[in-house]
């Protein structure tokens, strides 16, 4: 029995600190213990670790154990060191070029890992050297000083003489371009005078000569037929259209009204009516019979003392029809001032009693059928901001139509009216991009 005591306690004893286990294993992968970081025995070392003294595993060694080096569970195989085996010893060629990796080409020192190259301590203070060395060196002509450039208006690292060089062959280059044509100016020198101008002096630059404003015309002009020739089909039409107005002026009538708001029971507080040759039929302000809002007044400048004494729509619709009669009827936005006529007339009956509603299919709302019935008996032509949109053709991809544009005829009915009849006119001179174009006779 004493032997058998003494046979375990000479076990326990051979078990060396190094070769016992320091935790329990979290699994085992085909049988190999996979311990935690730190936990594997301590005499157990990786390939890299191996491969310092020289040694690897043996063919056909199996990894003693694994261990997880990070926290995301890289896995790393340890091996037993008394099992591996001696690597080939390494040439004196590869003694040679281990011992330059591991030494510093600046000061020599031999450190214990590769630096290949510097070692960070003669990077910085070569880093350093080159940095000094920049500041002390002209960027333009080279030489090198023996303190910081002082540069006044190029910035660092540029000498006096060199500044003063490159300012005296800007103020050249400035007198030039303002001799000179912009145009002709960067093809003769696209390098030298014009790369050395800032963006100010370049657009200060801006004028052309003669023969570059003809020739600039004429690419323009060349760029705009080509335009007109790609959306003809929107273009010719209206164009046409104004051209048959103006044909018989005196058969159309141009008709604009400046109400009280933009909602569907806005009133009209004046009308005009001209023909398409500008001469003036009716044009009146009008007494809305409720106050004009203090924002449609700021458009249009009609306020409430204006049309104190002003008549109503109602006494001058038998001169607003006498104008009208015979002629079709020209208007820029015209579904709104239909919409205000047809709204005035509706009141205009509703005064007198005769009361005859009906829905009207574009407001919903209760229409009195003469007044639908006096603007039935007009001849309306097309809405002529629809056609001057397809003329200018400014094309809106959202909407997929041509963009409306503004009158600017000063927001009064007659000032509108003559506005419709200068876009007309600009319409009808627009010459078809498909006729021959003469070329201007050179000076």
């Amino acid at each position: 029995m004493n032997e058998v005591l003494t046979a375990s306690a000479g076990q326990e004893a051979d078990v060396a600190p190094d070769r016992a286990a320091r935790g329990k294993p979290l699994g085992f992968v085909q049988g190999v213990p996979v311990y935690a970081s730190g936990r594997a025995p301590a005499y157990l070392r990786t390939k890299a670790q191996l491969g310092a003294v020289r040694r690897k595993p043996a063919a056909g060694q199996q990894p003693t154990a694994y261990v997880y080096a990070h926290w995301y569970g890289t896995r790393i195989a340890l091996w037993n060191p008394e099992e591996s085996v001696k690597m080939r010893p390494l040439s004196a060629l590869q003694r040679r070029q281990m011992q330059q990796r591991r030494t510093c080409t600046d000061c020599g020192e031999v450190f214990p890992v590769p630096v290949w190259g510097m070692c960070g301590v003669c990077e910085d203070r070569t880093a350093r050297r080159r940095a000094d060395l920049r500041r002390r060196t002209c960027q333009d002509c080279g030489t090198v000083f023996q303190t910081p450039t002082p540069a006044k208006s190029w910035g660092e690292g540029m000498c006096l003489a060199c500044d003063e060089r490159l300012e005296r062959g800007r103020r050249v280059a400035r007198s030039l371009a303002e001799r000179s044509c912009r145009r002709c100016l960067v093809q003769l020198y696209p390098l030298t005078v014009w790369a050395a101008m800032s963006e100010r002096e370049r657009a200060m630059a801006g004028w052309h000569c003669t023969a570059c404003d003809r020739e600039i015309e004429r690419e323009r002009a060349q760029a705009q037929r080509r335009a007109d020739r790609a959306r003809w089909d929107d273009l010719g039409p209206a164009i046409a259209w104004a051209q048959k107005i103006l044909a018989d002026p005196d058969a159309y009538a141009v008709l604009d009204t400046e109400t009280t708001g933009l909602t569907a029971t806005s009133r009209i507080v004046e009308i005009a009516v001209t023909t398409a040759s500008g001469t003036v039929l009716l044009d009146t302000l009008l007494n809305p019979g409720e106050p004009i809002p203090a924002q449609a007044s700021s458009i249009h400048g009609i306020t409430d003392a204006m049309v104190q004494d002003a008549p109503t729509f109602s006494e001058i619709l038998p001169r607003l029809t006498e104008a009208l009669a015979g002629r079709r009827i020209v208007i820029y936005n015209r579904a709104y001032d239909t919409g205000r006529l047809l709204w005035e007339l509706h009141l205009h009956h509703q005064d007198r009693g005769t009361v005859d509603f009906t829905k009207h299919p574009r407001y919903g709302t209760g229409r009195h059928s003469a007044a639908q019935a006096w603007l039935d008996a007009q001849e309306w032509e097309e809405c002529a901001m629809e056609q001057y949109a397809a003329f200018y053709g400014d094309w809106h991809d959202y909407w997929g139509s041509y963009t409306w544009q503004k009158l600017n005829g000063g927001h009064r009915a007659l000032g509108d009216t003559r506005a419709v009849i200068r876009r007309l006119e600009e319409m009808a001179a627009y010459p078809s991009p498909f006729n021959p174009v003469a070329e201007p006779a050179a000076a």
